[in-house]
C-alpha cells in the first residue's frame, strides 16, 4: 500500500475519531443557517448583487445564502487547524522512516478536500430544506471554494499558532470577512473586501443564489486564489516535516 493511501486512510480515521470536528460537521449547519433563517424579518431588502446590481430580495434569503458560506467556512478552517496540528508529529515520524513528503503533503490535503466537501454539501442541503437557489451547481461550487479557502488557512493558521488562538482566529476571521465585508446589504464596499479570502467566491454565491446567470471569471479568481494559497500551505507543511 503507497505511502499516498495509507495517510489518506490514517487522515480520515483520524477525522471520524475527532469529537469536535464531528459535531461541527453534524450540528453547526443546522444550527447557524436554521437559526438565522427563522430570527430573520420576513421583509424586502434592497441588495447589491455583482451580476445584476441593486435588487430586491426577502431578507431571510440573504441571511440564508450569507450564512451558509460561514458554515462551510468554519467546518473547512476547524479541519485544517485541528488535521494539521493533530498530523504533525505522525507525519514527521514517517518521513524519518522514509516516507516520500510529497505523498504526505498531498494525503494531507486529500483528506482536508474530502471534510470541505462534505461540510459544503451537508450547508447547501440545509439552506435547500428552507429555501431554493437560482443555479444550485454553481452555488455548491461556490460554498465549496468557500471551504477550501478556509481549509487551507486553517492549516496556515495550524504552522504558526497554537489550538486556541486558532480557533479564534478561524471564528471571527470568516465572520468578518463573509458576513460583514462581503455583504451586499452595505452600501459601500469594504476597503479589504477584494483582499480577502471570501470576495469572488461570495461573488460567484450571490449571483449563483439570487440571479439565473454567473461571472465566471470569479470562479477563475477563486481559483488562483486557491492555488496560491494551497502552495503557501503546502510548501509551509513540506518544510515542518524537517526533510531534504
Amino acid at each position: 500500500m503507497s505511502t499516498l493511501r495509507t495517510t489518506f486512510e490514517m487522515g480520515v480515521r483520524e477525522y471520524a475519531r475527532t469529537p469536535i470536528l464531528l459535531s461541527l460537521l453534524a450540528f453547526l449547519p443546522v444550527y447557524l443557517i436554521l437559526v438565522f433563517h427563522w430570527v430573520m424579518p420576513e421583509s424586502r431588502v434592497t441588495v447589491d448583487i455583482p451580476i445584476q446590481g441593486a435588487m430586491s430580495a426577502e431578507m431571510t434569503a440573504v441571511a440564508t445564502v450569507l450564512t451558509t458560506p460561514m458554515a462551510a467556512a468554519f467546518v473547512g478552517g476547524a479541519a485544517g487547524l485541528f488535521l494539521m496540528q493533530s498530523a504533525s508529529a505522525v507525519d514527521g515520524r514517517l518521513a524519518i522512516a522514509g516516507a516520500d513528503a510529497v505523498e504526505i503533503v498531498a494525503a494531507r490535503g486529500g483528506v482536508l478536500v474530502l471534510a470541505a466537501l462534505v461540510g459544503s454539501v451537508v450547508s447547501v442541503g440545509v439552506l435547500s430544506a428552507v429555501m431554493s437557489v437560482e443555479r444550485l451547481r454553481w452555488y455548491l461550487l461556490a460554498i465549496l471554494l468557500v471551504a477550501l479557502l478556509y481549509g487551507g488557512l486553517g492549516a496556515l493558521v495550524g504552522l504558526v499558532l497554537n489550538r486556541l488562538a486558532g480557533v479564534y482566529v478561524l471564528l471571527f476571521g470568516p465572520f468578518f470577512d463573509l458576513f460583514l465585508a462581503q455583504s451586499p446589504l452595505t452600501d459601500e464596499t469594504h476597503a479589504l473586501a477584494p483582499f480577502l479570502p471570501g470576495h469572488f467566491p461570495m461573488k460567484l454565491a450571490f449571483d449563483a443564489a439570487l440571479t439565473a446567470r454567473v461571472v465566471p471569471r470569479n470562479l477563475w479568481f477563486s481559483l488562483a486564489y486557491l492555488a496560491v494559497l494551497a502552495l503557501v500551505v503546502g510548501l509551509g507543511f513540506r518544510r515542518g516535516l524537517r526533510v531534504d
